[in-house]
């Protein structure tokens, strides 16, 4: 939408966000899962959508405007745990997703309706990665699995004990919610 370099200053409203791709995520859960994701991290932004004050988007929005962070523009923490050498070790993208060499979150969403997933981990890292994409980083109106986000939930304890919310105001600075 903007050459690069060219983005607007400023925040701006996350137009790529659908509510009704959340919703469509709450009804291919099982209850222990959305049970699940109600008490993590993203139990605030479930809530919204699930209870939406005006709209989910617009509840959103005036949550994002409210978070407070030290500096401005925070970079994403280094991982605590080392890790294996990068060539040694398997991308989890092929571990999670197979085959796939992209997935939308409308896929995933997908694959959680007709429980293609089956472990109630790999089903909870799947809606994790959706929520990640489709609501906190959308960069389209067809968002994808962020592999970035893929390799993170590596260990499903460390992704939901990352900071996302100190993340949120620096999206808004770049271009609202894209990454």
């Amino acid at each position: 939408m903007f050459a690069t370099g060219k983005e607007p200053l400023g925040e701006r409203v996350n137009s790529y966000h659908k509510i009704k791709r959340t919703e469509l995520l709450i009804e291919a859960l099982e209850p222990e899962e959305l049970e699940f994701l109600r008490n993590s991290t993203f139990g605030k932004i479930l809530a919204i959508e699930e209870n939406p004050p005006f709209s989910g988007a617009f509840g959103q929005y005036v949550v994002v405007r409210l978070l407070k962070v030290n500096k401005k523009y925070e970079k994403i923490p280094e991982p605590t745990k080392k890790r294996k050498t990068p060539l040694k070790e398997k991308l989890y993208w092929n571990e999670l997703l197979g085959s796939l060499k992209f997935c939308t979150v409308d896929t995933a969403i997908d694959m959680l309706k007709k429980k293609v997933v089956k472990s109630k981990e790999a089903r909870i890292k799947f809606a994790c990665l959706a929520i990640t994409s489709s609501i906190l980083f959308p960069s389209s109106h067809t968002p994808h699995i962020i592999p970035e986000h893929v390799e993170l939930i590596r260990d499903l304890d460390d992704f939901l004990a990352f900071p996302w919310g100190s993340l949120i105001p620096h999206a808004c600075y770049i271009s609202y919610f894209k990454r």
